[in-house]
């Protein structure tokens, strides 16, 4: 088999988990290892080999990184970058134009916990012997409460193998329907995990949602022809998720059953839930110094840089970055995505720009941005470089803190030592290099713009 992860577009990268987003796949959320990083681990039996990562331009450096630390056989050759999100149906089916017709791919997400590893790779043989005899499979999560937060699978009564027909696909109950389906017990939550041929999958594709399946076979065409697949071929598939296009509609869908300990980790609250608990019962993701507790109970702190007091809290959800906190009640975290949008609606900066940012030559972070300037601590990895284009109002001023560099400007090369400054003014193009091949290079950017 080959894994398919997908990793999702960059989105508003506000809080963690306000959405399926680029930042939550890249957190350490749970253990030392990023959620993108546990999802690869969990599943590879080539060291990287068999991983493969639908996501988008913006995340293709990070994800590389974080996957070469861990698999070593990992190669960047495997990240397979949607000119544009256009949701996971059309993601689905340009990945499978990196595949032969026969292979079985095991789609999954970046972002779900899974407790029981062995368990769901034993799951996940079982599946493929289904696919392999051209069936699509799911995996329907064995409920052990009424959740009202997931959608459900209903199994049939004709078995295949160790799985079942798929009767029916429903949408996210009320709570007295997800009591009334726990009860029934022929439903299972659906974890948007599917198995299936390559070939299996474009024939359903096909029947089930053609204006898909022509988009995908002028990319196929263009493939052929060894001709670049752009944004604005991309751009021309319909926004659909696979559930919708295929995945309810077919009749070769089987569920298996699976009981490993999942969760889609989709909001705060299903993060508390997984997460060890101190003797107060809340969940601590924070510096032991930075937290002061005063008879709080049940809550879920996040810290950043600085500290937080609690005073007689219950039931909360505490969630501190540099850009923004959020406090929730933990049984309404999900709403969350309502602040986000209100955001949105008033294009605040922090729904576009993340402080914090990974880049092919190490890394920025923003430290203050005013009307017309902006300052950052720019990291540059051994070895690399950054070259900036001609501004024609911005002017730059750079201060080393760590380190050496090297800047050419107008065939000049200039060496800065730590605390020397140099500032470069507008319509000029220049590059910062990091000489050194073991230290990282530190500088503070100052970017003004002259607005006469």
């Amino acid at each position: 088999m080959k894994y398919v992860i997908l990793a999702g577009g960059s989105g508003t990268r506000l809080w963690p988990l306000s959405r399926r987003n680029f930042a939550k796949q890249f957190l350490n959320l749970v253990n030392d290892k990023s959620m993108l990083q546990d999802t690869a681990c969990r599943v590879s039996k080539q060291n990287g080999k068999d991983i493969f990562i639908i996501s988008n331009k913006d995340s293709e450096f990070v994800i590389t990184k974080q996957l070469s630390e861990i698999l070593t056989d990992y190669k960047k050759e495997n990240l397979i970058v949607e000119p544009i999100a256009r949701n996971t149906a059309p993601a689905i089916a340009y990945g499978c134009l990196f595949f032969k017709p026969d292979d079985v791919i095991v789609i999954l997400s970046s972002d779900h916990y899974i407790k029981d590893e062995k368990k769901f790779n034993n799951t996940l043989m079982k599946a493929e012997k289904i696919a392999n005899k051209g069936y699509i499979v799911t995996l329907g999560i064995i409920p052990d409460s009424p959740k009202t937060g997931y959608g459900y699978i209903k199994k049939g009564s004709d078995k295949i193998l160790e799985g079942f027909k798929v009767e029916k696909f429903v949408e996210k109950p009320d709570d007295l329907k997800a009591k009334e389906y726990i009860k029934d017990g022929n439903y299972f939550w659906n974890a948007g995990i599917f198995i299936f041929k390559v070939s299996v999958f474009l024939e359903e594709l096909k029947k089930y949602s053609t204006d898909v399946f022509r988009i995908f076979e002028g990319l196929q065409k263009k493939q052929c022809q060894g001709k670049e697949i752009t944004k604005k071929d991309f751009i021309k598939f319909p926004k659909i998720s696979v559930d919708y296009a295929v995945m309810e509609k077919s009749d070769l869908l089987v569920v298996t059953p699976g009981d490993f300990g999942w969760s889609d980790i989709g909001s705060y609250k299903s993060l508390y839930e997984i997460l060890d608990k101190d003797k107060n019962n809340n969940a601590l993701k924070i510096k032991k110094d930075d937290f002061i507790n005063i008879n709080s109970k049940n809550i879920q702190v996040f810290g950043c840089n600085r500290k937080i007091a609690a005073i007689n809290l219950k039931n909360l959800s505490i969630i501190d970055t540099p850009d923004a906190i959020l406090v929730a009640d933990n049984n309404n975290t999900e709403e969350v995505k309502k602040v986000v949008e209100k955001l949105e609606e008033m294009k605040a900066p922090e729904c576009m720009n993340h402080i914090n940012a990974c880049m092919p030559w190490g890394s920025y972070t923003i430290l203050s941005i005013g009307e017309n300037y902006q300052l950052r601590l720019l990291s540059i990895n051994p070895c690399e470089k950054i070259l900036f284009q001609q501004h024609k109002t911005a002017v730059n001023t750079y201060t080393v803190i760590d380190g050496i560099t090297k800047i050419t400007k107008n065939q000049e090369i200039i060496t800065l030592n730590r605390s020397e400054s140099i500032t470069i003014p507008s319509n000029i193009e220049y590059s910062l290099i990091n000489p050194s091949k073991d230290q990282i290079l530190k500088l503070i950017e100052v970017q003004s713009v002259n607005l006469v």
